[in-house]
């Protein structure tokens, strides 16, 4: 997320003075497990609304956020030894 936007403001030519994001994860175990993830972004000072939205939506339509969407599944595989 944060890689993300640094690369759009990059891009875009948008000057940062603060990118910093904290993330958090709450698991809920109940009949299924859920999985929440609480974002919190700080772009510090000096943008515009525009340019924070900009970096904001980039962040969240990132690629990862993309990848998270939706069911996940696992599947673990133990190869070698006998």
């Amino acid at each position: 997320m944060a890689l993300t936007m640094a690369a759009v403001a990059a891009n875009k030519g948008i000057a940062l003075d603060r990118l910093s994001v904290c993330v958090e994860s709450r698991t809920e175990l109940s009949r299924s497990t859920v999985t929440h993830f609480v974002s919190r972004v700080d772009l510090g000072d000096g943008l515009t609304a525009r340019e924070r939205r900009i970096l904001f939506n980039s962040a969240r339509l990132c690629e990862v956020h993309k990848m998270l969407r939706g069911e996940i599944t696992f599947e673990e595989n133990l190869l070698g030894g006998e």
